[in-house]
């Protein structure tokens, strides 16, 4: 009672979120006892989406050769991850780019070529549960800190230093976490559509994110594995029909779908949030508080995580990093502006080394 006599603001809220949270809950119980009825009993741990899924878009410019590693560190031995690896590999400007909810390195696509061209080693890595790389069919497999372990041994697998980490979406979360772990290989930092959430932040600041993340929730929680990416992508904008079966060719069926089911509930939007998670959060904007080398931040004029609330954050994280606005960028901006934003990066990297 102690915490609602300090937000007494919040008690309209709670009621108005009430009743729509046991509707929810009613309809998830219906549709969960429909696709169980249509669920078998068993499949592997460990799922590979077939190849076959991924014919057709060298047509689409995601014609990049696949490369795969298995991590391991100390007892942890993860299922095999995907990425991109282009331009020279002696180079010694590395560019990491790091997707977020329900992307995968597909999104970097147009980035990639741009980067790589330049000669920039690009390199796009597909989280587990996303893209070419292996997934867990449970949602309960999947945690804030198996992403960060997985970007952390990565790094380390490839022996990557001077980067430039270029984060986007809930990438941003677990990306900025590992920059804490090992600043030593981080050159600078490229921010894009982004949050980096905690209670610190009153989150009814960042209204269009909290919008957005509860009627992503509020999906997820109804459709679970279900959920209909091809009309969620449609939603992100103007984005025809090849287009949108190349951002879900990694999930032929439900089956693949248990990373995209658990991340929303790794992000902690709201106050009630994971703790373990909000103090991650907390630590890592402490350091980013400290952060010296060079940043560039481009977030849309318009759409998810575009400006307002989450850039004013990282513009306060970041007094001296540049900030360019990406006109009519939209939530999937690397889809819509990836050749501008990687003309920008291009510029900010050379005038700052």
């Amino acid at each position: 009672m102690s915490f609602l006599n300090k937000k007494r603001w919040m008690i309209p809220i709670l009621l108005l979120i009430f009743p729509a949270v046991l509707w929810l809950a009613l309809v998830r119980h219906l549709v969960s006892f429909f696709f169980r009825a249509l669920k078998p009993k068993n499949y592997p741990p460990v799922l590979r989406t077939p190849e076959e899924s991924f014919i057709g878009l060298d047509k689409l410019g995601y014609d990049f050769s696949a490369n795969y590693a298995e991590l391991c560190g100390g007892n942890l031995h993860l299922p095999r991850v995907h990425y991109v690896d282009e331009g020279p590999k002696d180079s010694d400007k590395v560019i990491l780019c790091i997707h977020g909810e329900p992307t995968w390195s597909f999104v970097y696509r147009f980035m990639i070529k741009e980067l790589a061209a330049s000669g920039y080693r690009v390199i796009a890595l597909d989280f587990i549960g996303f893209g070419k790389s292996d997934k867990y069919s449970s949602p309960d497999m999947y945690t804030h800190e198996l992403h960060v372990h997985t970007l952390h041994l990565f790094i380390q697998h490839l022996n990557l230093n001077n980067i430039t980490l270029v984060v986007h979406d809930w990438g941003g979360p677990v990306g900025l976490s590992v920059v804490r772990k090992i600043p030593e290989r981080i050159a600078s930092l490229c921010i894009l559509n982004t949050v980096l959430p905690c209670r610190d932040d009153t989150v009814f600041k960042h209204v269009i994110n909290l919008i957005h993340f509860v009627s992503w929730s509020a999906a997820i929680f109804v459709f679970q594995t279900h959920i209909p990416l091809s009309a969620v992508f449609r939603g992100y904008g103007t984005i025809d029909y090849d287009t949108v079966s190349g951002y879900t060719a990694p999930f032929p069926n439900y089956k693949y779908k248990a990373g995209v089911a658990r991340w929303p509930q790794l992000i902690p939007m709201l106050p009630w949030g994971n703790k373990r998670i909000i103090e991650d959060m907390r630590e890592t904007k402490r350091f980013l508080r400290k952060w010296s080398k060079p940043v560039l931040m481009m977030f849309s004029d318009n759409g998810i995580s575009g400006g307002g609330a989450s850039k004013e954050l990282f513009k306060s994280l970041f007094p001296r990093g540049k900030d360019i606005v990406i006109n009519g960028g939209g939530y999937l901006l690397q889809e819509f502006k990836g050749e501008e934003l990687a003309q920008n990066l291009i510029s900010f990297l050379r005038s700052e080394h």
